[in-house]
């Protein structure tokens, strides 16, 4: 434990873990709160300044956001069952169960259950998104595992029209009430392993935010059979944004696999694992359909 919890403190002291990630992590890595804490407050006390200042601001956080531990560590367990059985319908069970603990939580562990701080979150990968020119009034957009529908209601405003699927029926009824009276948004309950609700070569954007580790952790053939369908609902040279592509713990793994897919099903690769947000520390792989 005590490793584990150094490893977490190092990267925020040296500047590699947003705090809200780095307090989720802190969470996750301790026996309990009170050697969580006592770990953080020999940390601070340890650190030279600029360290100091980063580690501090996790404490900051914590301090303002007392439920941290209790709702990281809740949320978390949801996932039990999926340690022996990694498909669609098990994570749709975990999602199910982490979203009736905490909607924000359950789609971004790092939010620690705040609103504001999933606000501040989606905002920056929507930021991202107008960055990359793939936004505008005349855009159409599917949202893959669009959880509780915090991107699509952000994207509202920004594009034609928007398609969330979600295997999670809590989540996807949660969705609901973020984008009520949202005219060009739809939800769809989707399979894990299809996008059937959307026609072929329809649409300009397909987006996985924080959503592909799960078609990852679920085996190969569940990725070849998204990455297909997405180049199948996709127009020719319309592009694929994926932020994460797995929980694996090696971006250069994921770059080859990236690569090598992209290749055998008709993608080209213009950005293979940048990591570069602020406030998340999600690696984004941008993909364009080539024919």
């Amino acid at each position: 434990m005590a490793e584990a919890l150094d490893a977490v403190l190092g990267l925020c002291a040296d500047g590699e873990l947003p705090p809200g990630i780095a307090l989720a992590q802190l969470c996750l890595a301790a026996t309990d709160e009170q050697g969580a804490r006592h770990a953080l407050a020999h940390a601070l006390a340890d650190a030279a300044p600029a360290p100091r200042r980063r580690l501090a601001a996790v404490y900051a956080l914590w301090n303002a956001t007392p439920a941290a531990f209790a709702v990281t560590r809740a949320v978390a367990s949801t996932s039990a069952e999926v340690d022996t059985e990694r498909t669609p319908a098990t994570w749709a069970r975990a999602f199910d169960a982490a979203a009736a603990i905490s909607p924000e939580a359950a789609v971004a562990l790092y939010s620690l259950g705040r609103p504001d701080l999933l606000a501040s979150a989606t905002a920056e990968i929507v930021d991202d998104l107008r960055a990359r020119g793939v936004l505008g009034a005349d855009r159409r957009v599917v949202d893959v595992g669009c959880g509780i529908g915090r991107i699509l209601a952000a994207l509202a405003p920004r594009v034609k029209e928007a398609v969330g699927i979600e295997v999670s029926a809590v989540m996807i009824a949660e969705a609901r009430k973020r984008c009520a009276g949202l005219e060009n948004i739809t939800l769809a309950p989707g399979s894990g392993s299809d996008l059937a609700p959307c026609s072929s070569a329809a649409y300009e954007l397909v987006l996985f935010v924080d959503s592909f580790p799960y078609v990852v952790a679920s085996g190969p053939a569940l990725v070849v059979a998204n990455l297909r369908e997405a180049h199948r609902v996709l127009r020719p040279r319309s592009r694929l944004l994926i932020y994460n592509y797995s929980y694996r713990g090696s971006d250069d793994d994921d770059r080859h696999d990236v690569s090598r897919l992209a290749g055998e099903l008709g993608f080209h690769v213009l950005e293979n694992g940048r990591r570069g947000l602020r406030r998340w520390d999600g690696a984004v792989f941008d993909l364009m359909r080539t024919g």
